[in-house]
């Protein structure tokens, strides 16, 4: 096989200025993609162009933070609630809708087998970390973390909600060719998974006041109202702003259980021009369609924990005035304690949180017939809310894809627009043999030395017979 480096260059030359995205392992819409395609679609499975295709490991961290930076590749403080945002570096606007995602994947070894050409099936076996934060006051948290230093203080009117769930998931994959005549062609798949849940956390509420800065400082409450859960059972107290956020992330046991599943389905259109099969007779190991479109439901299902423990705390007597240095000695929730009447509630029992469930459609085309160019436009929607309770949210992105295909080597552009906040962005991810590596944050490397994404897998391929 002969790779044109022209064509490496023009695609490596295209690197973003600022950029963030959300990326599964790999690029799900390249047609070699394995079972690394079968995570976002499980109907992919089948024509896998591959007989066998094993996964050693493969490790996806990404998120977007519209206030701060997220420390991707801190393992031990991300993703792990609010604590995964760094406030050194921030946007200068703070809102109090301020929002950040973090979604970390690893994939341990799986495998794919194709039975024949209309029947496949997978082993995925996953460890999943997944937190989102809404609605908070990206200065006052920002403050908070730094003790008020180089603050010039302001107001927060923030009604928040922060979830953060890891879990570990063993999946069943099968799909099967339902429709296969000269033009069209049609596969569906499904995976059904069993989920073992380490640990839930949840935490929501109201704060709202203002705050000023001096030799002294202080911060006025007038209105508090904060929950916290869970699912430790444990009742440690939450001293200061960073526990109360993110507690209970160091120490993961499997205590609790579920069933999910994901489903997908894939239809090609195969004319003249495209359809290959006289000159290589088997359809299943190269691509034959000129338009490709799939679908799937990713995410279905929930965690089970019998036992966790809720802290329902409601701070009156308010306004409260707390000088900053008894935040900055005793933690947020501390402080507020003592200079507050509280009432508390705790509810200890069963909690049920439900996975971050989406909707996925693709559409692929190629450019070019026989010249391996393709285009690719991605949509990725949340099918749950963030106001919903013991759940996640995704982001709702739209991806349009460029890429150069080959069976050994492959390299893509995404270019991505973000709905919730708005921002456009771009990446840059290549696979050749059994590696697939990218990252949709090239430029900060490059500008400042800081990996702010990463995804990469090592696998071994053993691809169908072109010709039998």
């Amino acid at each position: 096989m002969r790779i044109n480096p022209l064509q490496i260059i023009l695609f490596i030359l295209i690197i973003p200025v600022s950029i963030y995205s959300q990326i599964g392992h790999g690029f799900s819409f390249d047609n070699y993609t394995g079972i690394y395609g079968s995570v976002t679609n499980p109907a992919n499975t089948a024509q896998s162009k591959y007989r066998w295709h094993i996964n050693a490991i493969s490790y996806n961290q990404l998120g977007i933070a519209d206030f701060g930076t997220i420390d991707y590749f801190n393992i031990e403080g991300n993703p792990n609630g609010f604590n995964g945002v760094n406030f050194e570096e921030h946007n200068s606007n703070s809102l109090n809708s301020n929002f950040m995602v973090s979604d970390s994947d690893v994939m341990l070894p799986s495998i794919l087998y194709n039975i024949n050409d209309n029947h496949a099936v997978g082993l995925i076996i996953r460890s999943r970390n997944f937190s989102d934060f809404f609605n908070f006051n990206g200065q006052l948290l920002a403050d908070l973390n730094n003790g008020f230093e180089d603050t010039e203080g302001g107001e927060f009117n923030s009604v928040f909600k922060n979830t953060t769930q890891q879990w570990k998931e063993i999946g069943l994959n099968y799909a099967f060719v339902l429709l296969n005549s000269n033009y069209h062609f049609i596969k569906i798949g499904g995976t059904a998974k069993y989920l073992m849940g380490n640990k839930a956390v949840e935490a929501r509420g109201t704060l709202a006041g203002n705050y000023t800065i001096g030799n002294i400082g202080e911060v006025n409450f007038n209105s508090i109202d904060l929950s916290y859960l869970n699912t430790t059972g444990e009742s440690n107290q939450q001293n200061n702003p960073e526990k109360f956020y993110s507690n209970a992330f160091g120490n993961f046991e499997n205590n609790g259980s579920g069933y999910g599943g994901d489903i997908g389905f894939v239809y090609e259109w195969r004319p003249r021009e495209t359809n290959r099969v006289d000159v290589r007779s088997n359809a299943g190991a190269v691509n034959t369609y000129k338009l490709k479109i799939s679908a799937s439901i990713l995410d279905i299902g929930s965690i089970k924990y019998k036992s966790s423990i809720e802290k329902d705390s409601l701070f009156s007597n308010a306004p409260t005035s707390i000088e900053k240095n008894e935040i900055t000695d005793n933690g947020l929730v501390e402080a507020i304690k003592q200079k507050s009447d509280v009432t508390s509630n705790l509810k200890q029992g069963e909690v049920t949180f439900a996975l971050p469930r989406s909707l996925n459609i693709g559409v692929d085309y190629i450019l070019f017939n026989n010249k391996n160019y393709y285009i690719n436009l991605n949509y990725i929607k949340s099918l749950t809310k963030q106001e919903d309770l013991f759940t996640n949210s995704r982001l709702d992105l739209i991806t349009l894809t460029p890429r150069y295909e080959t069976q050994k080597f492959s390299v893509y552009l995404p270019i991505t627009y973000e709905q919730n906040s708005s921002d456009v962005s771009a990446g840059i991810g290549v696979r050749f043999g059994p590696i697939t590596i990218g990252s949709a944050a090239l430029s900060n490397l490059i500008m400042d030395g800081k990996v702010k994404h990463l995804y990469f897998g090592l696998n071994l391929p053993l691809f169908q017979d072109v010709f039998r």
